[in-house]
């Protein structure tokens, strides 16, 4: 028997036995659809945590001090009433100038002003090396530069949020929106003198995001916190700080060392600096930003397993029901089996025919599977699922050949059972 009379052999029986065949490869649709969103989402996570790190640096650090609330002891607690300053920063440009970046921040909240508009939002000082990484804007005016910092001149950046091309379907539930940004979407601020706390600022820029679908940030979150307004850090430190930013106080550094394999080494060495300058027992955390992001995708790896657990058993289940199937086959054909062992038949044609046979119904569960999975796919890719736009051909093909195999392995034991009948005997059965 040629393999064109063995596909025909299998289709015929098949569609003889419609409702076993259709339990096995419903079951095995089930599964192929788990493994096609899996994979669409590992692949998507992947995709956005390779930009992300491409956008926050390769060698990224987060140098930080510790919160009270981490403190172990009453002299912890102490220790953590501790600053990180400017000039640690400063010092820390002048020991290693090979850094790629050396970026100190200090948030705060303050009053925005502009005519009648009052609302309360973050502003960022910074320095002229923010820019140097996690930059995904478009700019209108111009930037902080080094003038600005060095006489504390009372000029600003505003970020524009860029939106989203088409609103993905969980933020349909959020029904927040935010005033500040639906302002500056509607009034051009750029040159406009503005007032945050008691000072007045020129708006010298405007950044604008890209959209969401676009925006690295919004995936990842380069930053948990992300500021409205960016201002030179010697001005804001003057003007909207409180005690501490007067004294030279800042929230953090953002350090990227330039390479990913210079990341230990430079952690180490800067965690030594910053001792020096202010003792051995000050609190502060120096992370690998590289830590933090996989933090974040922590539970998202989990609801993929979750999935993909559901995908597998799916899948036994399918490879259970053809193994079922093809006993059910074996005992209705065995005086088939016997008259083709009778006529020169060998064992292995026998045993190829039933694993064909098995095969097939792994087959068309998969083609099943991949249609239902692409149409669903394509549906949450229409609703504004962003993750969803990561399918690719190979996914369709990974989850087909999974399909094909559990019916390979699934055959194993009815095709050795029927290969191992005695002609003799398989031809007495009635």
């Amino acid at each position: 028997m040629n393999l064109a009379e063995i596909i025909r052999t299998a289709l015929l029986e098949i569609k003889n036995h419609k409702m076993r065949s259709f339990l096995s490869f419903f079951a095995i649709s089930i599964g192929v659809i788990s493994i096609m969103y899996t994979l669409t989402l590992i692949y998507s996570m992947n995709y956005r945590l390779k930009k992300a790190v491409e956008v926050a640096g390769p060698g990224r650090l987060n140098i930080e001090l510790k919160n009270r609330w981490e403190a172990q002891t009453d002299v912890e607690r102490k220790q953590a009433n501790d600053t990180l300053t400017y000039e640690d920063a400063l010092s820390i440009r002048k020991i290693f100038p090979e850094l790629y970046m050396v970026s100190p921040y200090f948030d705060k909240w303050v009053s925005f002003s502009d005519g009648y508009f009052r609302e309360h939002i973050g502003v960022r000082g910074i320095t002229t090396e923010w820019r140097k990484r996690g930059w995904v804007y478009k700019m209108r005016g111009r930037f902080i530069n080094r003038y600005d910092i060095e006489n504390n001149q009372r000029v600003c950046v505003v970020i524009e949020d860029g939106g989203w091309l088409k609103k993905p379907k969980w933020l349909k539930f959020w029904s927040f929106k935010d005033p500040f940004q639906n302002y500056i979407k509607h009034n051009e601020l750029l040159g406009k003198t503005i007032k945050l706390g008691s000072s007045l600022y020129k708006v010298v820029g405007i950044l604008k995001e890209p959209p969401g679908e676009k925006n690295p940030k919004t995936f990842i979150g380069i930053g948990m916190w992300e500021p409205k307004i960016l201002a030179p850090i010697s001005t804001a430190q003057r003007f909207l700080g409180g005690w501490s930013q007067s004294e030279g106080g800042i929230d953090g550094i953002n350090v990227d060392t330039g390479r990913e394999e210079t990341i230990s080494k430079y952690q180490r060495l800067i965690e030594q600096v910053i001792k020096a300058r202010h003792g051995r027992t000050m609190l502060f955390s120096i992370k690998d930003y590289r830590e933090i992001i996989k933090d974040q995708m922590a539970d998202k790896h989990r609801d993929m397993m979750t999935v993909m657990i559901i995908g597998i058993i799916a899948i036994l289940a399918g490879g259970i029901g053809i193994m079922n199937v093809s006993l059910a086959t074996i005992y209705s054909r065995i005086k088939e089996i016997g008259i083709r062992r009778a006529i020169g038949a060998t064992r292995w044609d026998i045993m190829r025919q039933f694993m064909i046979e098995a095969m097939m119904l792994g087959f068309f569960g998969g083609i099943a599977g991949v249609i239902v999975g692409f149409a669903g796919i394509e549906y949450l890719a229409m609703k504004g699922d962003t993750d969803m736009m990561m399918l690719r051909w190979w996914m369709a093909l990974a989850a087909i050949c999974a399909a094909v195999l559990t019916g390979f392995l699934a055959s194993i034991y009815p095709a050795r059972s029927a290969a191992r009948l005695d002609p003799i005997d398989a031809l007495r059965y009635e």
